[in-house]
């Protein structure tokens, strides 16, 4: 086995340091490490599946995008093989737990709707193991791969997170509206913004009001539910055995319109973005909303608030921003989220 990356300098292994942790150099010795042969037969074979100890196996970086999270893969012959998360705070341990209530809790290999099965933890490197899991990404779907349907795709994700919502786990911890609504982030965005582009001020403001208004009609005691905390397109993989959702750091009690609204903005802004047919996009929204709404009507009472707060940080960033996207002007994507604010504000009325 050779690592995807070679490097010099120091080769113990262990938590990465505060001061260096976000480095993608520093991820990236740590990588070579934790793909060395010698720390895979010792540290990772012990918690597959014995058979595949004697197979010969590759290591390899999934991701270091240098935000302080590295991904690896390990693959084996006729095996799907495991994936490790690298963590440089306290999530790593608690993605494990939740990991291990969700696949005891329902979510484990009895059921279509799955997430994936945690291996094992190591703590003294803050390396979490889970069983690859096999299928397509709803994004695959939207960049134009056919192997499945974007629409049915979309309802597939609705009815996972109808199973999740619905579930009786008590799993994370419970958020404000002050957290689950961004406030403070959107509070600092419209301050960067306005100081951006002050002759654009007005329109920000009329939005704001206009978000600012079903925020505040948000009734405090309403219902909580179990939430996934970044529930969107990427992290969605269909397969014809099971419906399989990844990356559960932020797992928690919620509002369940948290996780419908995410889900519809990142499918919708990303096609945008991309220049694809929003008409095929509008239809798998569609179809995400009706199967959800279907099994849980009263989610529609705070998924406007929720779709509209989330839009309005995008188009907060956007209208800070100085230069043009490659593939949509900057008019083009202020007038985007414009129009998906006053849509998503239609909801719960």
């Amino acid at each position: 086995m050779q690592a995807d990356m070679e490097f010099e300098g120091d080769k113990q292994l262990g938590v990465i340091p505060a001061s260096d942790r976000h480095s993608k150099d520093a991820l990236a010795r740590k990588a070579a490490e934790l793909t060395a042969n010698e720390f895979v037969r010792e540290r990772i074979l012990p918690l597959l599946n014995g058979s595949v100890a004697e197979r010969p196996f590759t290591a390899s970086v999934a991701q270091n995008t240098g935000t302080g999270r590295l991904a690896l893969i390990y693959e084996f012959a006729s095996d799907c093989g495991a994936v490790a998360k690298l963590y440089t705070d306290e999530l790593g341990a608690r993605s494990y737990a939740a990991l291990q209530a969700l696949w005891n809790g329902g979510f484990g290999p009895e059921s279509r709707y799955q997430v994936p099965e945690p291996l094992g933890f190591l703590a003294d490197h803050n390396l979490l193991l889970m069983r690859r899991v096999p299928g397509v990404s709803i994004s695959a779907a939207i960049r134009g791969d056919n192997s499945i349907d974007l629409v049915e795709s979309c309802r597939e994700a609705a009815r996972w997170l109808v199973a999740l919502h619905r579930s009786s786990l008590d799993i994370g911890q419970r958020e404000t509206d002050w957290d689950s609504l961004k406030l403070f982030r959107m509070s600092t965005r419209f301050l960067k913004a306005a100081a951006a582009k002050p002759e654009h001020l007005d329109t920000m403001r009329d939005l704001l009001d206009a978000v600012e208004e079903r925020i505040l009609n948000l009734h405090h005691d309403r219902r909580l539910v179990q939430t996934h905390g970044r529930y969107h397109s990427d992290h969605v993989l269909i397969s014809p055995q099971a419906t399989c959702v990844i990356d559960l750091d932020r797992v928690g009690w919620s509002d369940p319109g948290k996780d419908i609204a995410e889900f519809v903005r990142v499918l919708r802004s990303t096609a945008f973005k991309n220049g694809d047919d929003m008409a095929r996009i509008d239809q798998a929204t569609a179809a995400f909303l009706e199967e959800y709404l279907g099994h849980l009507p009263e989610a529609a009472k705070t998924l406007g608030c929720y779709w509209a707060s989330f839009s309005f940080h995008s188009y907060l960033g956007v209208m800070k921003k100085t230069r043009d996207k490659a593939r949509r002007t900057w008019q083009e994507l202020i007038d985007f989220y414009s129009n998906e604010i006053r849509c998503a504000l239609q909801y719960g009325i």
